[in-house]
């Protein structure tokens, strides 16, 4: 394995929409989970850099970041074109013929296999270039001796540049990062290390690791590793497929699925359409539901075999809605198709 290099792209629907909106340049605006006439519903998904200077941010109610900023644009997600430009930036990595993980739809890994860390640097910084050039959109890339220290140093450096962290470096770096910066730990895993008076990774490090085994089982011992700057985590090729998928907000809180059923069959409807026009077949449906309190689930299946049908994405998507609706209503519900192949059984994408 060679050094690694994170590619992340730099607010990536917002980007997307500047791209295709030149206007929007230096403006504040999101990109929100809600068509134009329902965007009072919305959910802030990515919010531009000139937006988040008066503290909106992802996650955030659109109604909240209003009164943050009473001018702010509102544009709808739309996640075909997404898609598709994530498409093209794989295509272009895909180019350099390494090993490849698509992490999601705006986050590659690239095992350089490359050792010296100049050339790894100045590969980093072609590929930045042609990013930039060839199809417009900003990214940082991070690189680093795993795949977890290049995510990591991506995210010290973003926004738009390259960041290196070197091996004898990676202990100084980590230091006085808060222990939530570790990729993998949550909010939970959080304050259950604050419990043990573990606050900094320079502190985890330093920690027991068998107390550390025993109160997060493998996890633990990961963690431990980590702080210490011995992770080897590579490229796991291929990694999670782009899916392609589609979701709406309702007009009322709801977990009638009588009435959400209709819903999920014109999402599913277009996505087996936008399937279709990429000769793919499908194998994982999930479906999505967010609920009254912003928080979002969502369950997946895996099917005997692959398929285009969309009375199986249809039927599998309601029975998996219908079952996230157990924990409560819902605000928004979604369907996504994955773990795409070639029609008439060729090899998987």
């Amino acid at each position: 394995m060679g050094l690694i290099l994170l590619i992340d792209m730099d607010s990536f629907f917002a980007s997307c929409e500047q791209l295709r909106h030149p206007e929007l340049k230096d403006k504040p605006f999101v990109v929100g989970t809600s068509e134009e006439s329902k965007k009072e519903k919305a959910v802030v998904q990515t919010a531009s850099y000139a937006a988040r200077k008066f503290g909106v941010h992802s996650a955030m109610p659109f109604s909240m970041a209003l009164k943050l900023k009473p001018d702010l644009i509102y544009l709808p997600s739309d996640d075909k074109f997404y898609e598709e430009t994530s498409a093209r930036i794989v295509k272009l990595l895909g180019t350099y013929r390494l090993r490849m993980e698509v992490m999601s739809i705006d986050e590659m890994a690239l095992d350089s296999t490359l050792e010296d860390y100049d050339e790894a640097f100045r590969l980093a910084e072609t590929i930045k270039s042609r990013i930039n050039r060839e199809i417009g959109l900003p990214c940082t890339i991070g690189v680093s001796t795993s795949k977890i220290y290049a995510k990591m140093v991506c995210d010290a450096f973003k926004p738009d540049r390259v960041g290196m962290v070197k091996k004898d470096e990676l202990r100084k770096f980590l230091a006085d990062k808060d222990v939530i910066e570790i990729i993998g730990v949550g909010g939970k895993t959080k304050e259950r290390l604050n419990k043990m008076k573990i606050t900094k990774i320079s502190e985890l490090a330093k920690a027991n690791p068998t107390l550390l085994v025993e109160a997060f089982g493998k996890f633990g011992a990961d963690l431990s590793r980590i702080a210490r700057g011995e992770d080897e985590s590579g490229v796991e090729e291929g990694g999670p497929q782009i899916s392609i998928g589609r979701e709406t907000t309702l007009e009322s809180d709801s977990d009638d699925m009588e009435a959400i059923a209709p819903v999920m069959e014109k999402l599913t409807k277009e996505a087996i359409a936008d399937l279709a026009q990429r000769n793919i077949w499908y194998r994982s449906v999930s479906g999505k539901v967010r609920y009254s309190d912003f928080s979002i689930r969502t369950k997946t299946k895996r099917l005997a075999n692959a398929t285009d049908s969309y009375d199986t994405a249809l039927s599998t998507s309601i029975e998996l809605v219908r079952e996230l609706l157990a924990n409560g209503k819902a605000r928004k519900v979604g369907i996504r198709l994955s773990e795409f192949s070639k029609q008439a059984g060729q090899a998987k994408l």
